[in-house]
């Protein structure tokens, strides 16, 4: 490692007088964060101690020394602290500070809160510890490179107040989803992240080896089909917020790794978990921005107003400037080629052609929250029939500012209808579409004890949290985003 000499010498040193470098505790009386808000209620102008006797802790950001008075800033949870350095109350221990203590460290300080004369809200240092002595220096945070601070996020976490207030909106919106779920009267449930078959999805999986059973498992791509267990077993309503993995892109929008929401409401329809989704993420935004109004990238987005509901159809059909519906096979063939477009399995499908033509030519032109509904019957194997639309599910995907947030479907509960589906999704993974939905045998089991009528979906928290923070690239709302092992073990 490349760690600072001088400070491991000082570790020595400090050993030898019978100091250590790393206690194992300190005892605080105020958060700086404490003594802030206890301060906001005594006047700045007045420049004597008005709280005795306190001990806070932090890490030193600067050190200012004059003297026999010197000033240093330390700084914890996001919040800075000066501290006022004097030989009168600290004596020898005034020359130790300095001789020991680095920019970076963590130390614990005790002694009188007061105002400066230029109202610096400070704290008269009577005592001090060294608590961990930190072996390298704080880098300049400004020349890191992007892939090294998302490799080594506790340096970004520490220097960089944009990627820290990311992960307190992430936490909070997490937190308030769940409230707002449990509001409603849903229950969180776990599901298996290790699956002898995976599903509730398009994509490919990790593969992993469970030696006790010689078998070949995988991780989770999605929390579909076990959530749907829990509503087969009588759970009506269900959710998990959890992790799952699809072994695929790496973009500024797709991260191999990422947080899902489940939810299913047996005896409800994709009309209601429409309605739902709305109020959730207009609740959500309220409670942690307190502003249904937000900036995402160059547009201003409301979401009080009500959230547009159009068919894929209709919008696929805006975008072209003609009926979809009354184009041939051909006509979409051409479209597809003549924008790159290339088929799943190779086949050019009608339904699926319409959705390749509408995720190319639509979603990107779409700015305030939209829902998209009525997809092609081709789209998903796990959606019902349309109730009064031939050829259609009753699907939606929410969209906003050309990114889908959210998936969500009246489920499928015919088994025999299901069976067939499935079926026919081994048949394009033969013909090559490696993100063909398994054949899942038991999934099909439990069906054939019968499921209620259920709306199901799924929100993906991490495009939540950009659209909340204004962020364009996924990994600055992860808090370790996957990145290549030669960037994590690189020197900084």
């Amino acid at each position: 490692m490349n760690w600072d000499e001088r400070r491991v010498k000082i570790i020595e040193e400090l050993r030898k007088l019978g100091i250590e470098p790393y206690p194992a505790k300190y005892e605080i009386t105020h958060t700086i964060k404490d003594i802030k808000n206890l301060a906001l209620s005594y006047d700045s102008k007045s420049h004597e101690p008005f709280v005795f006797n306190i001990s806070t802790a932090g890490r030193v950001a600067n050190i200012r020394r004059h003297g026999k008075a010197s000033f240093v800033d330390i700084f914890d949870e996001g919040e800075k602290l000066q501290l006022y350095l004097r030989v009168n109350e600290l004596n020898e221990k005034y020359e130790d500070f300095f001789k020991y203590i680095d920019r970076g460290d963590i130390i614990g300080v005790k002694g009188d809160v007061f105002y400066t004369m230029k109202g610096e809200l400070s704290l008269l240092v009577k005592d001090y510890k060294l608590l961990s002595k930190a072996l390298v220096e704080p880098p300049d945070w400004s020349k890191l490179s992007p892939e090294f601070r998302y490799a080594h996020r506790y340096v970004d976490f520490l220097y960089n107040d944009n990627a820290r207030r990311a992960m307190e909106i992430r936490y909070s919106a997490i937190r308030s989803i769940r409230e707002y779920l449990y509001s409603k009267g849903f229950i969180e449930v776990e599901t298996p992240v290790v699956q002898p078959v995976y599903g509730g999805a398009l994509a490919r999986p990790f593969r992993t080896h469970v030696n006790y059973l010689n078998e070949d498992w995988y991780l989770r791509i999605a929390l579909e089909l076990y959530l749907k267990r829990y509503i087969i077993g009588g759970f009506n309503k269900v959710f998990e917020i959890g992790k799952v993995f699809r072994n695929e892109d790496i973009d500024v929008t797709h991260n191999p790794e990422f947080t899902l929401l489940e939810l299913y409401w047996a005896y409800a329809d994709y009309n209601d978990i429409m309605n739902l989704t709305e109020d959730l993420i207009r609740t959500v935004a309220k409670r942690v921005l307190n502003t249904t109004k937000i900036t995402y990238s160059k547009y201003e987005i409301d979401l009080e107003k009500p959230f547009r509901r159009v068919s894929m159809f209709e919008a696929l059909s805006e975008a072209l400037g003609k009926n979809v519906e009354g184009m041939t096979d051909e006509e979409l063939t051409e479209l597809m080629k003549k924008y790159g477009l290339i088929p799943r399995g190779n086949k050019y499908i009608r339904g699926l052609m319409i959705e390749k033509l509408f995720d190319k030519l639509v979603v990107p032109n779409i700015v305030d929250p939209t829902f998209i509904t009525d997809y092609p019957i081709e789209t998903t194997p796990l959606c019902k029939p349309h109730r009064s639309k031939q050829g259609l599910v009753e699907r939606f995907e929410l969209f906003i500012a050309g990114m889908e947030f959210a998936n969500a479907y009246t489920e499928l509960n015919d088994p025999i209808l299901q069976d067939k589906l499935f079926k026919e999704e081994q048949e394009m993974f033969k013909r090559g579409d490696e993100e063909a939905h398994p054949y899942d045998k038991d999934f099909i089991r439990a069906l054939s004890y019968g499921m209620p009528p259920t709306g199901g979906l799924g929100i993906g928290i991490d495009r939540l949290i950009m659209l909340l923070t204004n962020n364009y690239s996924i990994k600055k709302v992860i808090p370790f985003p996957m990145i290549s092992s030669k960037v994590i073990l690189e020197d900084d």
